[in-house]
Parts: structure tokens; C-alpha cells; sequence
């Protein structure tokens, strides 16, 4: 088992009270009003990110977190009623990087990109822009286990799902809304193992493993989704039945030259 990674300072903590301006008190109980007290909530936030990423969410707990953070456990519940608070505001921290990194990817589409070189590419700068968002494989795994749902692993899941859902949309037009929804759901999943394992450093074959897993997602996706002169789409009894046929290269690129 990983050791914890904890990169929580107490002793980075400003020696003044300095008035904040008003925002959002998202899921703490009090909204701190000094940036002494801003800079505890983070504190708190940082050692539950390093519990969650090394027990998960389901084994956490706020004894746990508070241990980490070297506070008593009431320090914490002044500001987090329970984990799932903790948890909560930790997928605004990520979400406030992810849905500018999701537009960013968006608007990089190259139609005369292959596939495989989309997919490389996309999911190589998603592990890069996430690589400290160490809890983030531990919330996502949170939203998918059956029971076991945690509302802030739901929504960091459905922000990835969503722009997976626009990029299907984009690759393959025309697709029906039950199927780009399905595909989508399959390809969180293993994004969700392409995270897991780029935020693996113990792992000696760390890079190897994220290859192989973008590998698997590639060979999915082209399995479901081959061009229309594709020879599957003839063969009476293909191993893996297609879904719906994407457009070639020719056909992408003609598209996106149109006013």
C-alpha cells in the first residue's frame, strides 16, 4: 500500500487575520471570514485528499482525515458536518480545472487527426492536467461502485461523461442518444483506469499501464464505431457487432470545410 502523501503545512498559515471577500460557503458548515481560517479549511481539504486517495472514499473517515491534518476532530466537524462534505468540496476543486481543461480539449478537435492519435493525445493531456488531483480516481470509483455512490464522485463522473458525450458527438455524427449515452458510460469507466493508473507512481511500469488502457479504450471504440467501407459492416457474423458507422477520414474533413 501506497504510504499517505501528505503535503499539508500547518505552519503555512497566515500569522494575521486578513478579511476575505464574500463567496459561496459551497458544502462547509461556516464560511471562514479570515484568511487564517481559509487557509485551515484548505489544510483540511488537502488531508483529506491524501486519506481518500489512500483508502478510498468508503474506507474514509473524518477521524481519519482529521488525523492527518494534526487537528482534533472537532476543528473539522466546525467546518465539515461529515466526509461526504469534505468530499463534496474537493470536486470543486477539481471541477473548477476540469471544465476549463473539457472547453480547452473541445475546441482542439483536428478532423484529419486519426482516432488513435485523438485518443492519445486527449487522454495523455488529461492524465498530465490531473496528475494532482490525487483523490480524483477515488471519487470516481466512488460514483460507481453499486450503493456506494457519493454525490461529489456523481458529479465529477457525470462532468467526464458529458464531455465524452460531446466528443462522441463530434467523431461520430448521427449517433442515437441511447448509444452515445451507453459508449459514454463504458469509456468513463475506463478513463477511470486510465487515471487510476498514471496517478500510480509506485507502479514501475506506470506509463506502460496508462498505454495499455488508452489501447483498450481505442479498440473498443473502433470496434463499435468503424468507418462505413469498413468490411464488418458486410460480415454476416461478426465477433464484435459495430454499433453505428463513423465517417472516414475524407468525410471529416470535407464536413469541417463547410460554411
Amino acid at each position: 500500500r501506497k504510504p499517505l502523501r501528505y503535503r499539508c503545512d500547518r505552519h503555512h498559515v497566515p500569522a494575521e487575520e486578513t478579511p476575505l471577500p464574500d463567496q459561496p460557503t459551497s458544502h462547509l458548515r461556516n464560511r471562514p471570514r479570515q484568511a487564517r481560517s481559509a487557509a485551515r479549511v484548505e489544510h483540511l481539504l488537502d488531508a483529506a485528499e491524501a486519506v481518500f486517495e489512500e483508502v478510498g472514499y468508503d474506507a474514509a473517515t473524518t477521524n481519519l482525515v482529521a488525523a492527518r491534518a494534526e487537528v482534533p476532530v472537532g476543528t473539522l466537524y466546525r467546518w465539515f458536518p461529515d466526509k461526504n462534505a469534505l468530499a463534496e468540496a474537493l470536486a470543486d476543486r477539481y471541477l473548477g480545472l476540469l471544465v476549463g481543461l473539457y472547453d480547452d480539449l473541445l475546441t482542439d478537435i483536428d478532423p484529419e487527426e486519426r482516432a488513435g492519435e485523438f485518443l492519445r493525445r486527449v487522454m495523455h493531456k488529461l492524465t498530465s492536467a490531473t496528475r494532482d488531483q490525487r483523490a480524483l480516481p477515488a471519487l470516481l470509483v466512488s460514483a460507481m461502485v453499486p450503493g456506494g455512490r457519493s454525490s461529489a464522485g456523481a458529479r465529477l463522473r457525470a462532468g467526464l461523461e458529458g464531455y465524452i458525450r460531446e466528443v462522441l458527438e463530434m467523431r461520430v455524427p448521427g449517433l442515437p442518444d441511447d448509444v452515445r449515452d451507453r459508449t459514454a458510460d463504458v469509456c468513463v469507466t475506463l478513463a477511470h483506469l486510465i487515471l487510476a493508473a498514471a496517478s500510480d507512481d509506485a507502479h514501475p511500469e506506470r506509463e506502460a499501464m496508462v498505454d495499455e488502457y488508452i489501447d483498450v479504450m481505442l479498440a473498443y471504440l473502433e470496434a463499435k464505431f468503424p468507418d462505413i467501407g469498413h468490411p464488418v459492416w458486410t460480415d454476416p457474423d461478426p465477433s464484435i457487432r459495430p454499433l453505428h458507422p463513423a465517417p472516414d477520414r475524407a468525410t471529416r474533413v470535407a464536413a469541417s470545410n463547410r460554411p
